[in-house]
């Protein structure tokens, strides 16, 4: 199936995320806020009885996105130089994808869809328990959102679900992940959206950094003292990943595999970089 291009209203707040980007990346400091644009070709497959008689178990699609991530409570404990955090998250995409059927005697179609997501979670870096093993992390948290999809009083799906993840913190593979995920999803279809389980598998290779002058070091500070926030030099600023996700009720009910392959760019590190000289 010919994949779908993204729909007017995430244009807009693609453009608005670029435009208010530099007004957020400026603000923070020890890059707390991560702001990112991904777009990627989406495959699904969709394991149901509707699906499969009205051939539409497979179907392929592109999708922008926008997505944001604020360490936003740093704990003081652990062990190593990187302390647990609490991180806020928050992020829209625009796709098409197969939906079941809301309601009973609906028949599962393909629909353009807006997901807006949120989420919470707590992350603990390796290296405050164990030492050695510098660059990974621990997520616990809850991830979820609505999709603004059909029209005729079925406007909104929701999908909500605890979520425990590894994942990469620093280095070339930054963002891979590795996680389970228990809850609800509505996009399932209304027989098979409770008691979900998913495991996600994400890779993601670093293409370049972003690069910025150090800051100067504070006012009265000796000769040669470093200065007190470091430079973005090792700040990945473009990406490509891969992902899958394989998302089960455990039981007759509808199953999916949704993977994802494409480019992602971090614009707090753009604009960061490209800001930051013209201030100086």
């Amino acid at each position: 199936m010919r994949p779908a291009f993204p729909r007017p209203p995430l244009a807009l707040l693609l453009a608005a995320a670029v435009l208010s980007a530099p007004a957020f990346a400026l603000a923070q400091t020890g890059e707390r806020l991560d702001i990112s644009a991904t777009w990627s070709l989406n495959t699904q497959r969709l394991h149901a009885i509707g699906a499969d008689t009205l051939g539409l178990s497979y179907h392929m699609g592109y999708s922008p996105a926008v997505r944001v991530d604020l360490r936003a409570i740093d704990l003081p404990m652990g062990k190593g130089a990187a302390k647990p955090a609490l991180h806020f998250t928050a992020g829209v995409t625009s796709d098409e994808v197969v939906l079941g059927p809301p309601v009973n005697g609906m028949d599962v179609g393909v629909f353009p869809v807006l997901d807006f997501s949120s989420g919470v979670a707590l992350e603990l870096p390796l290296d405050a328990l164990v030492k050695g093993n510098a660059g990974v992390g621990l997520r616990v948290g809850w991830e979820g959102g609505y999709i603004l999809t059909r029209t005729g009083g079925q406007n909104f799906l929701e999908r909500s679900k605890l979520r425990f993840d590894v994942l990469r913190t620093t280095g070339a593979l930054q963002g891979s992940s590795f996680g389970v995920g228990k809850g609800r999803d509505e996009t399932f279809g209304w027989d098979a959206s409770t008691g979900r389980w998913d495991v996600r598998v994400a890779l993601q290779g670093r293409l370049c950094t972003a690069s910025a002058p150090a800051p100067a070091p504070a006012p009265g500070a000796r000769p040669g003292a470093k200065p007190a926030a470091r430079a973005v030099n090792d700040t990945r600023l473009l990406w490509l990943f891969v992902d899958a996700d394989v998302d089960t009720d455990g039981g007759p009910g509808a199953d999916g595999l949704r993977g994802r392959v494409g480019i992602g760019l971090d614009l707090n590190a753009f604009v960061t970089a490209v800001f930051t000289p013209l201030r100086q």
